[in-house]
């Protein structure tokens, strides 16, 4: 006959259960883990055998992500000119010819699409910093890259991105890292849509050797964008700081305002007010810093026939341009 209380037994009951219990936790915690990482490699590598995986969502935008997987396959040499800027400074500039023209200059385009300015001054600076051997810059601006600049600007995480382009660091663990299962299902919608346009434009969606994404087509897909949003000030201060730090620093600054559709101008700015104000705005922010500003879409020298929307151009016309701007930077006495 027991002689413990019910309370006591109870009690000795529930200890001795405890001691069973957390192994069978443990197991659980362990098969989900491993249940989850088999989930997970299942649907990577389903999206990877189908040709639908995204690139490692190290900024969680496709476009850009693209570029920073461009640069981790194709480790630049010493590049001592970038371009900078968002998808003007991509698809409108054709290295090769700053190459060809400008003996001694090893260009790399740093453009990424969507940027606005504070966006493309945090990557210019992250390229800086892996190569300090530029010493000049040429910055291709659209009005669309100065109407929201709030917050630091900050692309993706540098040391990851360090790790990814750099160090070449094993691409799944940035999979696993930044794993979003709503983020991942939009970054596939938008890679698809991006095959679509790249499908109804007739272009290959690849760079050139020195990054460029040239729009080789004879198609267009109208003005695209219709009216452009109003212009934020704090764009201008981050033009303004970047600047001041180039120029500071020995480095030479151009600034070029791209090319705008005719179309577009008039019919979304003919009284020509908006432009003016953009140029204005520019001009203002570059006052005093010791960079240049050349406004190629006053210079006239492109017609409508040279655009695929409203700011980017063929690529037969990227050439004609950066004739252009590569005879101003010989005229500023670069």
């Amino acid at each position: 006959m027991s002689l413990e209380k019910p309370a006591e037994g109870a009690a000795i009951r529930q200890r001795k259960g405890s001691t069973v219990a957390p192994g069978y936790y443990l197991a659980g915690v362990l098969g989900g883990a491993i249940g989850a990482l088999a989930v997970f490699c299942a649907l990577y590598g389903a999206l990877y055998v189908t040709g639908f995986l995204p690139p490692p969502p190290l900024s969680n935008n496709v476009c850009t992500d693209e570029k920073l997987v461009f640069f981790r396959e194709n480790p630049p040499a010493e590049p001592n000119l970038l371009v900078i800027g968002s998808s003007v400074a991509w698809r409108n500039i054709d290295s090769s010819v700053i190459a060809r023209e400008l003996p001694g200059r090893q260009p790399l385009n740093a453009g990424f699409c969507g940027m606005q300015i504070h966006q493309s001054a945090f990557i210019a600076d992250w390229m800086l910093h892996h190569w300090p051997s530029v010493d000049q810059l040429i910055l291709v601006v659209s009005p669309l890259d100065y109407t929201q600049c709030r917050g630091t600007g900050a692309v993706f995480d540098q040391t990851d991105a360090d790790r990814f382009v750099f160090e070449r660091a094993g691409a799944w663990t940035f999979y696993l890292r930044y794993f979003d299962p709503v983020s991942l299902n939009r970054n596939i919608k938008r890679q698809a849509e991006d095959r679509e346009q790249a499908r109804i434009l007739k272009v290959n969606r690849g760079f050139t050797k020195y990054g460029d994404g040239p729009l080789d087509t004879n198609e267009n897909r109208g003005l695209f964008y219709g009216p452009f949003p109003a212009l934020d000030a704090s764009c201008f201060d981050a033009l303004r700081q970047l600047a001041v730090r180039l120029v500071g620093e020995g480095r030479e600054l151009l600034v070029v305002a791209t090319p705008i559709h005719p179309n577009w101008k008039s019919q979304y700015d003919a009284d020509g007010m908006f432009r003016a104000d953009f140029a204005r705005q520019l001009t203002a922010a570059l006052a005093g810093t010791g960079a240049s500003l050349w406004n190629a879409d006053e210079a006239a020298i492109l017609d409508a026939s040279a655009f695929t929307d409203a700011i980017h151009v063929r690529w037969d016309a990227a050439e004609i341009l950066t004739d252009a701007v590569v005879a101003r930077m010989r005229s500023d006495g670069s």
